[in-house]
């Protein structure tokens, strides 16, 4: 009964999300610490798989804006859920992505 204003949440911010695009809201900042919180709290409340649904749907917000910060937190958030759910291949995944996002795979010199 608790996470009803949670549930009902997300299924606000999936709707938005599910076009392509960058979704017309009053403040994006605002929009993106909203789903870092939102995934934040189903965490904290034992519901990794709903917090791994809001991380995604911050990835990909934040790919759209082109948000390397929050895009780097948001794929770190992921590869940590999976990683406490004992999926290591799973987490290793988005880890990749991670690596890949920031340019490790790129020649130093």
């Amino acid at each position: 009964a608790l996470s009803k204003p949670l549930d009902e949440a997300f299924g606000l911010w999936q709707k938005l999300l599910e076009h392509s695009g960058i979704p017309q809201v009053r403040s994006l900042e605002q929009t993106q610490s909203s789903l870092q919180l939102l995934g934040s709290i189903y965490r904290l409340q034992g519901k990794p798989i709903q917090a791994l649904e809001s991380f995604l749907l911050l990835r990909t917000l934040c790919r759209r804006l082109g948000d390397n910060l929050g895009m780097a937190n948001s794929l770190c958030q992921l590869s940590r859920i999976l990683l406490q759910l004992e999926c290591p291949s799973q987490a290793q995944v988005f880890l990749e992505e991670l690596e890949l996002y920031l340019g490790k795979d790129e020649d130093p010199e």
